[in-house]
């Protein structure tokens, strides 16, 4: 089919949108900023690295919601990775209503951009937001990687099918390549 005619093809329901998306697990996210003493966090599982060279990071975060404007303001956001011993910190992070305040009820450290970190976490990446846009219910925060850390040793906290799971064993090799 070629693109023109696709572009007039009707979208998928969103349940069936919603069903198919949570069947990928992903790691859990806080994402935060700081800006003229006010202070945000979210729980974000739509995050990935974009480039290494130059190093950025990709964010999708709801349009409505009270990160965006206070990144844009702050030009940062400090994107904090969860291990697994810090569901409390996302169950925290993904509740609504909350209204940015001074200083958030989690432990956090400032990053060079002045963006929070959360303590404990077992990674994490201090970012210029270098751009924001919309699509559809979201906005997409494309983030310049200022500075990063990882933890030698972690266990991530996972997110799949609407729970929080822990990482698993890994797979062993495959005797045979597939095709092969």
């Amino acid at each position: 089919m070629a693109a023109d005619d696709q572009a007039n093809l009707e979208a998928a329901h969103p349940d069936l949108h919603r069903a198919a998306a949570r069947r990928f697990a992903s790691g859990v996210t806080v994402a935060a900023a700081r800006f003229g003493g006010r202070t945000h966090a979210i729980a974000a599982t739509a995050f990935c690295s974009l480039s290494l060279e130059p190093p950025m990071v990709l964010l999708a975060v709801n349009h409505s919601g009270q990160l965006v404007e206070l990144a844009g303001q702050a030009g940062h956001v400090g994107i904090s990775i969860l291990g697994e011993d810090q569901r409390d910190i996302s169950e925290w992070a993904a509740s609504s209503g909350r209204v940015p305040g001074a200083e958030l009820p989690v432990a956090t450290e400032p990053a060079r951009t002045g963006a929070p970190i959360i303590s404990g976490c077992i990674a994490w990446f201090d970012c210029a937001v270098g751009s924001i846009d919309r699509y559809g219910d979201h906005v997409v925060i494309i983030g310049r990687v200022i500075d990063a850390w990882a933890a030698e040793q972690a266990r991530p906290l996972l997110y799949f099918d609407g729970r929080y799971h822990a990482l698993g064993e890994p797979l062993g090799k495959r005797s045979e390549p597939l095709g092969g």
